[in-house]
């Protein structure tokens, strides 16, 4: 029989969590390669930075024998009289433990078990966007306590043999390029210095509010996204733009490490739709990764339409599937069967 693991769980609050986050972080990341840079120290240290005052950290750390393990980033939410605790980084599009112990089974399970007994202490935590292939998306599918929501996600493996695809494809890039370069100028860049990508970002800004002017304005209060990408820097992050006949027409940010880069945040002109900039730039961005090594442009989660299926569906991707879990409360019974249930 297995020998069982001792593990230890510990949950950390307030300038406890950012104290630990400061200090440990980094060497759990570096100790993980699996991670994504949607794990970065930088981009939590932004995240947290962020936090509102009726928010704070909470990190949940394992431990076993061999010492610190891995850790799940959170945040304590007070809404009125609730208290929600969910990921600490709101925009990530994948979320999970990291560190050394991150994929074995006695760390994992040590950890959705006191997620479990957080919502059996009445507490109402939740865990958005966690990959369904990981260990911890394993551990929680399924489990009695919590609700189980799935969304499709793409990667595009680099590089990408245009040749290879299916005919329809090559003739729809084919077309939308003629039409492009029939007498249009097209210049694509993606920033390479810290500052190029501070003072990219207010463009980036501006597209995204002029693409979704029409939709209804968020009741919550906006990151600050300069504050964001300041932290972040060139080490982790880049804004690839294109511009027709010298105007910006779409601009995408995308974090990346190691050899794979995950798109966040694309915005493009509305003005330019009929010459479909964002395809545009996507095209050119693969290319240009392809060149310099990557081996993964992973586009994120993906709405269940034909606009966001059928346009990350032209380039070939791998699908997957990311988790998100919200605790199953029991129903209270009505008062006619606690009369029943009650005794004589």
């Amino acid at each position: 029989m297995p020998v069982p693991r001792i593990t230890h769980v510990r949950t950390l609050q307030d300038d406890a969590a950012t104290t630990w986050i400061s200090r440990w972080w980094p060497t759990l990341y570096e100790a993980d390669p699996r991670a994504t840079a949607y794990q970065s120290p930088q981009w939590l240290t932004a995240w947290l930075r962020q936090l509102s005052s009726s928010s704070s950290p909470v990190v949940m750390t394992v431990a076993d024998e061999g010492g610190l393990s891995a850790a799940l980033p959170l945040a304590r939410h007070r809404t009125g009289a609730t208290d929600v605790i969910s990921a600490l980084t709101p925009y990530a599009e994948y979320n999970g433990l990291v560190g050394p112990g991150a994929r074995h089974p006695h760390i994992v399970q040590a950890l959705a078990a006191d997620l479990d007994q957080l919502l059996h202490d009445g507490e109402n935590p939740e865990l958005a966007h966690v990959p369904a292939h990981s260990a911890l998306g394993r551990a929680l599918d399924g489990r009695a306590a919590w609700h189980t929501t799935r969304t499709r996600t793409a990667l595009v493996p680099l590089p990408l043999d245009w040749e290879s695809l299916p005919g329809n494809l090559r003739r729809q890039h084919a077309k939308r390029e003629r039409r492009i370069r029939a007498g249009h100028s097209i210049t694509y860049a993606r920033t390479r210095t810290t500052d190029a990508l501070l003072q990219m970002q207010p463009e980036l800004e501006r597209l995204h509010a002029a693409r979704w002017a029409p939709a209804c304005r968020p009741r919550t209060s906006q990151p600050h996204w300069g504050a964001v990408l300041s932290e972040l820097t060139d080490t982790t992050a880049f804004i690839a733009t294109i511009t027709i006949d010298g105007a910006l027409a779409a601009a995408q940010l995308c974090l990346y490490r190691g050899a794979t880069c995950w798109s966040l945040r694309p915005a493009m002109n509305p003005d330019a739709s009929r010459l479909a900039p964002g395809h545009l730039l996507l095209r050119r961005l693969i290319d240009d990764l392809s060149s310099h090594g990557f081996t993964g442009l992973d586009l994120g989660r993906t709405a269940e339409t034909d606009g966001q299926t059928g346009y990350k569906e032209q380039y070939q991707p791998r699908w997957s599937t990311a988790l998100s879990f919200t605790p199953i409360r029991p129903r209270r019974p009505a008062a006619g069967q606690v009369a029943l249930a009650s005794p004589a």
